[in-house]
């Protein structure tokens, strides 16, 4: 089964009826055919679940062509205010499928359009428009946006809204492995919501805390927090967030070597982000996936899943998880033994990693190197890079990466 683009078109066609009604939405013609050759190149040797899990099509030519159309066609019948929030709307629905740039040029529109209105409509746009870059790993420009959402907030006195932006901020600082600022942001934003009656903002922040708690190695803690947020989520019909708390306990699971259990949740994702169309998710699910499988030395489904994973980043101008996909390639060369590519794929992980200030996954790379380095009797390489690593996990207190490390450094003087 292909990915379906079903739920990215129901979205808009809920949006249309929502904000034209009827009569409008029957008027506008959403008559666009879209291709139905896959982006496939899956080699027969392949197993069929594992070729139907990386059957998906990536281009965005005619999803651009449609919100272009709808976007001229809403604005000629929709007043400012309202045009003005289904655009933000539209740009959430993009977002949730993956498309990035999309959704960056409607957050854009909105912004402008948002003039002359309410200040609430900036903040949102300004928060939707955050997200992406935050995506995109544009940290600093990510922050400097919030900030200027912040500012309306807090003028308005909007304690919701400053809790989206404490979100945000949590998350950013998270992933530069910025633990301890991270954890304030995330608490900061709980203390201004109502968790009872703010149910979707409580369990993002349930999912971001367990998180935490998984790079801190508290594998108990994260998994409470996460299954907590995953009940919620369950219950609110939200599956783009469902199926994030699936990767994030695939992930957990994976790192406590249950990779039975890792699996499952993973391929739990893998299914519902296809049916649902969230691309930038099932990104991170077939590199998490392409890992695991490695853990079982399955190289050349690894090799199959990690490729397609960095297909679809490229695609998104995710710069994050394509440094990411390059670690796990080169794990990968390293296991096939051809260390010369490997190499070079550690070292652009970490070139990026380093430019995005993303502390976390360069050591996490630096590992990996170290592991290589091992293999190569390159005994002075080998201790540069585990130091590299070592320190990162020192300054964030994460004593179970702390011995791994150290017992690789032990293994080297042996």
């Amino acid at each position: 089964m292909s990915i379906s683009n079903n739920t990215f078109e129901l979205e808009l066609d809920r949006l249309l009826k929502d904000y034209l009604g009827s009569d409008g939405y029957k008027n506008f013609n959403l008559g666009i055919d879209y291709p139905q050759k896959t982006v496939d190149n899956v080699s027969e040797k392949i197993n069929n679940f594992y070729r139907d899990q990386l059957r998906i099509n990536v281009n965005n030519y005619n999803e651009r062509i449609k919100i272009d159309r709808i976007i001229t066609f809403s604005q000629k019948r929709l007043e400012g205010s309202k045009f003005c929030k289904f655009l933000i709307e539209i740009g959430r629905v993009c977002i949730s499928g993956g498309k990035l740039n999309l959704a960056a040029e409607i957050f854009k529109k909105a912004n402008i359009s948002s003039s002359g209105l309410s200040r609430s409509y900036k903040a949102e746009s300004l928060t939707g428009l955050a997200n992406v870059q935050i995506q995109r790993g544009n940290w600093k420009r990510g922050i400097d946006i919030i900030d200027e959402a912040v500012a309306i907030y807090t003028e308005e006195k909007n304690n919701h809204g400053l809790a989206v932006c404490e979100n945000l901020l949590g998350t950013i600082n998270g992933e530069i492995g910025d633990i301890e600022n991270a954890k304030h942001h995330f608490l900061k934003s709980l203390s201004l919501i109502n968790p009872e009656t703010e149910l979707e903002i409580s369990a993002e922040l349930e999912t971001n805390l367990g998180i935490l708690d998984h790079m801190e190695g508290n594998s108990d803690n994260a998994l409470t927090h996460l299954k907590k947020a995953q009940k919620i989520f369950k219950e609110l019909e939200n599956y783009k967030n469902y199926v994030n708390t699936s990767l994030s306990l695939g992930q957990i699971y994976f790192e406590l070597e249950d990779y039975s259990s890792a699996i499952s949740f993973i391929d739990e994702g893998i299914e519902i982000a296809k049916q649902k169309g969230f691309l930038s998710i099932l990104c991170i699910l077939y590199h998490t996936k392409s890992s695991i499988l490695i853990s079982t030395k399955a190289y050349y489904y690894a090799a199959e899943f990690a490729e397609k994973a960095l297909e679809i980043s490229h695609n998104s101008n995710d710069k994050t998880t394509v440094a990411d996909i390059y670690k796990v390639k080169g794990i990968i060369e390293r296991e096939l033994e051809n260390y010369e590519t490997a190499e070079s794929y550690f070292l652009n992980s970490i070139r990026i990693n380093t430019a995005l200030k993303n502390e976390m996954n360069t050591a996490e790379t630096y590992v990996e190197l170290g592991v290589l380095y091992r293999k190569l009797n390159n005994s002075n390489s080998k201790q540069s890079s585990l130091k590299n690593a070592l320190g990162y996990y020192k300054k964030i207190k994460s004593s179970m990466k702390i011995k791994k490390v150290e017992d690789l450094i032990d293994y080297q003087e042996a």
